[in-house]
């Protein structure tokens, strides 16, 4: 999806409406632009980078690793049955 940034400024009353339509752990322009969508008719599901779960690097990291270490398990385990089965031969 194709997103461009908007920068603009709102008055204290703006700012309090959103505010009062924020939900748990929405960030103030998230819930702009929720409400900005809403308003619009289109989907406010939350597209990944509007997640509010925040990943750092070493998280990342982390779950790469993990990923890597289980595909690796499998190809070995794989490996080790065609072993078995050409040894058989």
């Amino acid at each position: 999806m194709v997103s461009k940034p908007f920068s603009y400024r709102l008055p204290d009353v703006a700012v309090q409406a959103l505010e009062a339509l924020q939900l748990e752990g929405e960030t103030l322009n998230q819930t702009a632009q929720r409400v900005m969508m809403e308003h619009l008719g289109l989907s406010t599901e939350a597209p990944k980078m509007l997640s509010t779960v925040s990943y750092t690097s070493v998280d990342i990291r982390e779950l790469v690793k993990q990923e890597v270490e289980a595909s690796l398990a499998e190809v070995r385990s794989q490996l080790e049955e065609l072993r078995g089965k050409s040894k058989a031969r």
